[in-house]
């Protein structure tokens, strides 16, 4: 999450409140969960795997895509030598 990403927005009834991630498609998706609460719960087994999958393509982007929060840092193999 960036810091700029701005105010929690309301999750829905008596949800928690979701703050942007700044990542515009990320948002959107994050958005689209909001609507599972006006569909029977029968169905959101398969929107949760349809949100899923839209998460997955949006943060498997191009790196230079995804805010730097989002994206673990590449390892170097510097991290695993410790202190000299």
């Amino acid at each position: 999450m960036t810091a700029d990403a701005g105010p929690p927005r309301a999750a829905g009834d008596g949800g928690a409140a979701l703050r942007p991630t700044g990542h515009a498609g990320v948002d959107a998706v994050l958005d689209r969960a909001g609507e599972l609460k006006r569909l029977p719960v029968a169905e959101h087994p398969g929107r949760y795997g349809e949100l899923h999958a839209a998460l997955v393509a949006e943060l498997d982007a191009e790196p230079g895509t995804v805010p730097a929060g989002l994206v673990p840092r590449p390892r170097t193999g510097q991290e695993e030598a410790g202190p000299r």
